[in-house]
Formats: structure tokens, sequence, C-alpha cells
């Protein structure tokens, strides 16, 4: 106990120092990490307005799920500190984007990094493969059983991308989403290039609120519950049902968002965010080839 404990002083030192290093340089530091508890032995990590990880603590290793930017690591590793001295054993990758996965590369020395197989081939093709893909992959459906405590991965089908995966805690009843659930206030980002569908989104929603749980973490935002999946859900049912509206007054894909009512949702348009950016075309022509 003695050598965890000057172990954490030792993390947290080089996380105060880094951040000073950075500061000094004119650069913005990390953001402000903080951890909070689930259930018990269950975690998250929070980044304020942007990811969510979980912590899952056993008496074998600690087990993650995502971890962030690479530039979160050692903040992770100080608040992981925080509530065990045991190490990460494991990370699962819920799917490709690096703001779920930069944190891969510093963990692949120690931890067995686990993720979808489509995901991993996301990370890996293209003129400029993202570093740290998982080196364990699955198609359907796997686990890992870890100091008694057993965590299943299930791939339920397209939406965010076509790698999503969730991750279901079934001794605690708690279920961790990924990007296929966000709360923040934008309409939710599908990433087209990455094999995602609003189409077969929904169903894949439907396929996760099938699973035992009370408690859900998502991929961006505070910790939330299976009404708030369900309401997700049915929102993005709406914005369907308004879009193929616009669609068949004739609304052309140029000024369809302009059109669109997503307030009463608690969703916004804003013009920065990634939905208009790279998707709001691809949104609008999956859905025009749905309209009958």
């Amino acid at each position: 106990m003695r050598r965890a404990s000057i172990l954490a002083a030792l993390v947290v030192v080089g996380v105060v120092t880094g951040v000073m290093g950075q500061a000094q340089q004119g650069t913005p530091p990390p953001a402000q990490l903080r951890i909070e508890p689930v259930k018990p032995g269950l975690y998250a990590i929070l980044n304020p307005g942007s990811n969510t990880l979980a912590v899952r603590v056993t008496d074998e290793g600690v087990l993650l799920v995502d971890d962030m930017f690479e530039r979160n690591y050692d903040q992770i590793i100080a608040l992981v500190k925080t509530v065990t001295s045991q190490p990460v054993k494991y990370v699962v990758s819920t799917h490709h984007h690096g703001d779920h996965t930069g944190g891969n590369i510093r963990f692949l020395p120690q931890a067995t990094i686990v993720g979808h197989k489509n995901a991993r081939a996301a990370m890996t093709r293209g003129p400029k493969p993202l570093p740290g893909p998982p080196p364990v992959t699955f198609a359907t459906e796997a686990a890992i059983h870890l100091g008694g405590a057993e965590v299943q991965m299930h791939y339920l089908g397209t939406g965010h991308t076509n790698g999503d995966i969730v991750v279901y805690f079934p001794d605690l009843r708690v279920i961790a989403m990924g990007d296929l659930f966000v709360v923040l206030g934008n309409v939710p980002y599908v990433d087209y290039a990455g094999g995602g569908s609003t189409l077969g989104w929904i169903p894949t929603l439907e396929n996760a609120l099938k699973f035992d749980f009370d408690t859900v973490i998502p991929g961006h935002g505070p910790v939330a519950t299976k009404a708030d999946l369900q309401k997700y859900k049915n929102s993005l049912q709406t914005l369907h049902t308004r879009t193929r509206e616009l669609i068949k007054q004739g609304v052309p894909k140029d000024q369809y968002v302009s059109r669109l009512k997503t307030d009463d949702l608690g969703w916004g348009v804003d013009p920065a965010s990634l939905f208009v950016r790279a998707a709001a075309g691809g949104f609008y022509d999956e859905l025009q080839a749905s309209v009958k």
C-alpha cells in the first residue's frame, strides 16, 4: 500500500507539472477531469462538456471503457488512483474516434485493448491511420471476467458509426453506450464516412433498451437513466419524421436544416456542429431514399 501511495503521489505531481509546462508554453492544458461514483465498484470520469468514460474497479484490476485523448492519460491514471491501487488491465473502445481512443497508445504497454472489428478497420485504413487500434476484436459479442465481475460487450448494429459497441455490467444494471447515446446539445452526429447510419441507429437503440439496466453512461455528458435513453430514441424518430415531411414538401438539401424544428427535442442545429458541417447532407440523402 505504501508503494501504491507513493506511485499515486508521483502521478499527481506529474499531472500538475505537465499542466504548468503547457501553460508556460502558451498552449491550453488538458481539461480538468473529475471522477464520480455510479454504482459500487463503478465510476465515471467526466470531461465537462465533452467525453465520459467508465471505470470498473475489481480486486484483480481495473477495466476502462474508452480513454479520451492521449493528453488526458495522466489525469485519468491519477483519478483511477484516487479510488483503487489496482492497475488498469483492460480498455474497451466503444468506437474508433480519437476522442475515445486517443489514450490507447499510452495504455497498450500495460493493458489489453478490446474493440469491434470494424472499429479496428477504421483505425488502420487510409493514409493517416489512428494510433492504438485494439489488438483484440470481436464481431457480435464478447465478455471479460475480472475479479469476479463480468463485463459484456455487444455489437447491436450501425448508428453513430458501423463499429459502435455497448458495454454492459449485468451485476450493476449499468450500460455504457459510447456515442450511440450522448447528452450534449446538438443533433446527433452520424459519421457516414465511418459507416454510420441514422436509419440503423434507431433499431440499434431499441436493441440496447432490451437489456436489464437502470443507469446509462453516455459517450458525452452526465450519467443518465434508461428513461433518458428511451427519450433519446424517441427524439431521433421525431427528427426522422420531421425531415421526411420537409423532403415531401420539396425542401432542398441545402435549405432543410434551417427549416428543421429541434428546440423542443433539446437539440440545436449549431452551424459549427459536426452534424451541420459533416453529416447534414448524408442525413438528408438517407432519409430521402426511405421516403415512399
